[in-house]
């Protein structure tokens, strides 16, 4: 397929799927396109903001993050990269040091992180269903497959004290409340 059709179809896809969500978004969840400088969407670059379930050590806070699509999607899986706080990266076993996220739903097919098998991206997925996901893994880390050291190590030894992490974290991040009704 030429880059032209990709990028097209990629274009297509990409506002149908925007339009769904306007019309069944989840509580808390904020995905929209960044805006460019002449005040148009970059329907390839998505800010995104994750709400903790209620239930969760990650309450309330809801976590930004970007989504990025190549002009192949959906044929290729979008990359998140959960945002610094403070300057540190998400507290998780699974977000890298720069926010990249390790989550098998997204990792691309030649991936070995985990069990030595790749992602598990079909095209039939989309944002919607990423960013659901990315609510689970909060809670769900993948021991098998860390990406940070320092939260891997001290959840296998001390769950109270990576606890206790966490809860420093969510202080410092924008806490859900009243849905605000972003896109």
């Amino acid at each position: 397929m030429a880059a032209s059709s990709a990028s097209a179809e990629a274009i297509a896809r990409l506002q149908r799927e925007r339009k769904d969500w306007r019309k069944d978004r989840p509580p808390n969840f904020v995905a929209k396109p960044q805006t460019l400088a002449d005040g148009s969407s970059n329907l390839f670059a998505w800010d995104i903001k994750i709400p903790a379930k209620p239930s969760s050590i990650w309450a309330p806070g809801r976590y930004a993050a970007t989504m990025t699509f190549k002009p192949d999607y959906p044929q290729t899986a979008p990359v998140v990269k959960f945002k610094l706080i403070d300057g540190k990266p998400l507290f998780h076993p699974n977000v890298y040091e720069d926010g990249g996220v390790c989550l098998d739903l997204i990792n691309p097919p030649e991936s070995t992180h985990g069990y030595g098998k790749g992602g598990t991206w079909k095209p039939t997925l989309n944002f919607k269903t990423v960013l659901l996901a990315l609510q689970t893994f909060l809670d769900e880390p993948n021991m098998g497959s860390p990406a940070q050291q320092a939260p891997y190590k001290l959840l296998k030894q001390d769950e109270a004290a990576y606890k206790k992490k966490v809860s420093e974290q969510v202080a410092k991040v924008e806490h859900c409340g009243l849905d605000d009704g972003a896109e």
